[in-house]
């Protein structure tokens, strides 16, 4: 088999508002179990949505434990043959390619020690592990995680919107493994519902168990993004919601050849959002746009030779934004989807998996956190165990 580049992880940028990392010297060691093996590694990280220059001073790799501790010697990660570079405003830089050799199932980490600059692009993605420390501890064997002050903010945050946010993982964007078994990717694309990782993580479990070695899930998902319309100027956190995912489509799949699947799992933002907080009045579609959207979706990933999977809406009758119009639209929309079903590699009626039978248009509560929009642990368990695996045979 011939040897080709494959995400063992990524993430899809946005920018990180009040959760950023201030400038200061400080090391980011993320700790990757690696669903497919490779021989060689190299990074892209991505200053896309900072509003300063980031300087690095150096980046190491090392198999290690799931803390983060290394188990062999570290490797330097250079950018064009420099250990210490910057990246500027906006940019997105792939490194060097060092020897590594992974196995399926292995932990590896990467350690970058940032000299200069504050982190305000990344994502706060919940399926990798984030260990920062102050100083250039890139060489160290073992660090130990410092609590920030901004962690408080976080936790805070989550009790008062009554909703998980998870640690931000600035910089990195994607880690790539040179792979000799023909190994693919398979992106999920959607909002905070996949983003906060309680469907997502346990999906990747089964497909890790399923088929070792062959597929690593990578999740591009963005809190708030919606399928038609950027981020809404009009939100406070500037940014945080991301570009929306017709117009990031180029920049978080097309770009990787691996990605041979792609679940799309967009919608609840487009139907929820408008006439809130987060967006205006004026920015409500109509089902035929958003379905239009999806079929065009879809048009363009069969042209690059991908397949799509669409997940349906879960119904969102109990949440606070919730109105009966939206309700109704999202009925209109995954009913219209339920019908047209055979153009698509596959179509994941989740809705009716999780609906309230008392209240058609709202989820079960049991399935659903404090916020009743996002799933909890039993609500993302189900949801995981019921994705259709012979998808991912054909």
């Amino acid at each position: 088999m011939s040897e080709k580049w494959v995400q063992a992880w990524g993430q899809a940028h946005s920018a990180l508002s009040f959760f950023y990392y201030p400038s200061c010297e400080k090391t980011y060691r993320m700790i990757i179990k690696s669903a497919i093996q490779g021989k060689k590694i190299k990074l892209e990280l991505s200053n896309e949505c900072a509003k300063n220059h980031v300087e690095i001073g150096s980046v190491t790799v090392s198999k290690c434990n799931e803390n983060g501790d290394f188990t062999e010697d570290y490797k330097f990660i250079t950018f064009k043959g420099e250990k210490s570079f910057s990246i500027k405003m906006g940019e997105v830089i792939e490194t060097d390619c060092v020897d590594l050799g992974i196995e399926t199932g292995e932990f590896f980490c990467v350690s970058i020690f940032v000299k200069k600059g504050a982190l305000r692009s990344g994502n706060l993605i919940d399926n990798v592990e984030l260990i920062t420390a102050k100083g250039d501890l890139t060489q160290n064997p073992k660090i130990e995680n410092q609590r920030r002050i901004r962690d408080g903010v976080r936790e805070f945050a989550s009790k008062v919107l009554r909703m998980y946010f998870h640690k931000p993982i600035p910089l990195f964007q994607s880690v790539k493994l040179l792979n000799d078994t023909d190994a693919k990717s398979i992106i999920v694309y959607g909002d905070s519902i996949s983003q906060q990782g309680y469907w997502t993580n346990m999906f990747s479990e089964r497909i890790y168990h399923e088929f070792p070695g062959k597929y690593s899930v990578i999740n591009k998902s963005i809190m708030g993004n919606r399928l038609l319309l950027d981020y809404s100027e009009r939100f406070f956190c500037k940014g945080l919601f991301g570009i929306g995912g017709m117009n990031r489509m180029q920049r978080d799949i097309l770009s990787y050849p691996d990605c041979e699947y792609v679940i799309l799992a967009l919608g609840t933002n487009d139907f929820l959002q408008y006439n809130t907080i987060a967006a205006p009045k004026s920015e409500k579609p109509t089902v035929e746009q958003f379905f239009e959207s999806v079929l065009e979706f879809n048009e363009i990933l069969k042209k690059e030779g991908k397949k799509l999977i669409v997940f349906n809406i879960l119904n969102f009758g109990e949440c606070i934004d919730s109105r009966p119009e939206k309700e109704e639209m999202v009925k209109e929309f995954n009913q219209k989807l339920m019908e047209n079903k055979h153009l698509f590699h596959g179509v994941y009626d989740q809705a009716s998996l999780c609906v309230n039978p008392e209240k058609p248009n709202c989820t079960k509560k049991e399935y659903l956190g404090k916020d009743y929009i996002h799933p909890n642990k039993k609500g993302g368990r189900i949801v995981a165990d019921n994705v259709n695996l012979d998808w991912f045979r054909k």
